[in-house]
């Protein structure tokens, strides 16, 4: 593998684009709202791995294959923080590295540890 799902470097954590794959890499089914589901639920899981969590979280940039779902996205976020919110950047693209993948969220984290 050529990358890594998070960096930490002094007290801030960089996650990668993380998208909606289950434990064996395979793309969850349920659509839109199921994939943006796990891609948080793996967002937790890599702060957790490096010692941080959500309320870490001060960045979030988004990718969607379509920007009509960036409604259900703010709430699905919704489920995941509270104010304040970190910053967040929505982005539309044509496509993301596997065709059936509708959602990417990329997160910086910073802690005080």
């Amino acid at each position: 593998m050529g990358w890594s799902h998070a960096i930490k470097v002094d007290k801030t954590i960089y996650l990668a684009g993380m998208v909606g794959f289950d434990e064996q890499r395979n793309v969850v089914a349920g659509g839109f709202e199921a994939q943006t589901i796990k891609t948080f639920e793996n967002i937790k899981l890599t702060l957790e791995a490096a010692g941080a969590s959500l309320k870490d979280v001060v960045k979030l940039t988004v990718y969607v294959t379509d920007m009509d779902n960036i409604a259900r996205f703010r709430e699905i976020r919704g489920r995941y923080f509270s104010p304040p919110m970190p910053a967040s950047t929505g982005v539309e693209v044509s496509s993301l590295i596997l065709p059936e993948l509708l959602v990417e969220i990329e997160a910086i984290a910073v802690v005080e540890k």
